[in-house]
């Protein structure tokens, strides 16, 4: 099977086809497990777990030795400014309707083509789900790199991409030649040379150290990952961003002229009444999100980001929302209540 094959049936199921590579021990392990054991992921354990499949992916599929590396695009036009008054709280990935979803569908559909092309074809499909070092695979394909941001940066396709995988028990062709990019040179083909948009731009400090991401800073981990309360700290820029957090790659050069992904969104997410969503049921909260990314956070999480978002933008439905809190709400919620005590009183 010749490569073009690949990636047209990749293409044609709605999937951006980045290349294949062989699996086998993963280079980028170690700096990886640095970066865990410097406590750098936070609080994130899953991160702590299944090292060994992190270090060779080969482990996640008997007899697996080449993967298909593709992506999802998922920009929808936003811009850095309009972004730094709050003018998007949502993180474009999260409007998207379930992308894992959605992805896998579309990669089920490649494997299934695949099969009836090559006999004794076995394949898994993994979608952000599998213990894997994804970006790593991405960046051995024959072009990109990992930029300063640490996100996986395509020199056409820009950050805004969802990746994903097939581990294949076949060779179905030859790999790629891995992108011989080097990141802190800029060229065509790629490197963020003498660039610092990203950690500029990055409003915590989450990216002070050029391509390495502390989480105990990040804006998407408090708001997306984190179970607790959030510091204050990090408080002002919940009226920024509600839940995640584009602000690294909405100031990359690489995306300023990406194309506008044409996966369906929820555009309704865009206008979201904080107030709504901090005195939110059950039930509306399934109507609101369900489906949707939003519910890593978990309702009771969405609820205390709301409260803060609330607080910090001075709503004047907050003590409103505040008497509505019950005795059976969740603990995170009553804590962030009095520290908005606290927060008012400073």
């Amino acid at each position: 099977m010749q490569r073009q094959e690949v990636q047209e049936i990749c293409e044609t199921a709605g999937l951006k086809f980045l290349g294949l590579v062989k699996l086998g021990p993963e280079p980028r392990f170690q700096r990886f497990l640095q970066w865990v054991e410097e406590g750098q992921h936070a609080s994130m354990r899953f991160l702590e777990q299944h090292q060994h499949l992190r270090a060779d992916p080969r482990g996640l599929l008997p007899g697996a030795c080449q993967a298909i590396i593709f992506a999802l695009p998922y920009f929808q036009g936003d811009q850095l400014q309009a972004a730094r008054r709050g003018a998007y709280p949502i993180a474009q990935y999260a409007r998207l309707q379930d992308y894992h979803r959605s992805m896998r569908k579309k990669a089920e559909v490649v494997l299934t083509l695949l099969k009836t092309k090559s006999n004794d074809l076995e394949g898994r499909v993994t979608i952000d789900s599998a213990p894997m070092l994804e970006r790593a695979l991405a960046a051995r394909t024959s072009a990109g790199f990992i930029g300063k941001n640490t996100c996986y940066i395509h020199p056409e396709a820009g950050s805004f991409i969802l990746l994903g995988e097939i581990l294949l028990t076949r060779d179905l062709t030859e790999t790629d030649e891995p992108s011989t990019v080097d990141p802190q040179v800029r060229s065509d083909q790629g490197g963020c040379g003498s660039c610092r948009r990203c950690q500029i731009y990055c409003p915590t400090g989450a990216l002070d150290e050029a391509y390495r991401l502390d989480a105990r800073k990040c804006l998407a981990y408090w708001t997306i990952e984190h179970r607790g309360t959030i510091p204050f700290e990090f408080w002002p820029w919940l009226k920024t961003y509600f839940f995640g957090c584009d602000l690294c790659q909405l100031a990359c050069p690489y995306n300023r002229a990406i194309a506008i992904s044409q996966e369906p969104v929820r555009v309704e997410l865009n206008q979201i009444d904080f107030f709504d969503v901090a005195t939110m049921s059950q039930a509306r909260y399934e109507q609101l999100f369900g489906g949707s990314p939003l519910t890593r956070a978990k309702r009771s999480g969405l609820r205390r980001n709301a409260l803060i978002a609330m607080t910090v933008t001075s709503d004047l439905r907050l003590p409103e929302a505040l008497q509505m809190l019950t005795e059976d709400d969740e603990p995170v919620l009553h804590e962030t209540s009095t520290q908005i005590g606290q927060w008012v009183k400073s």
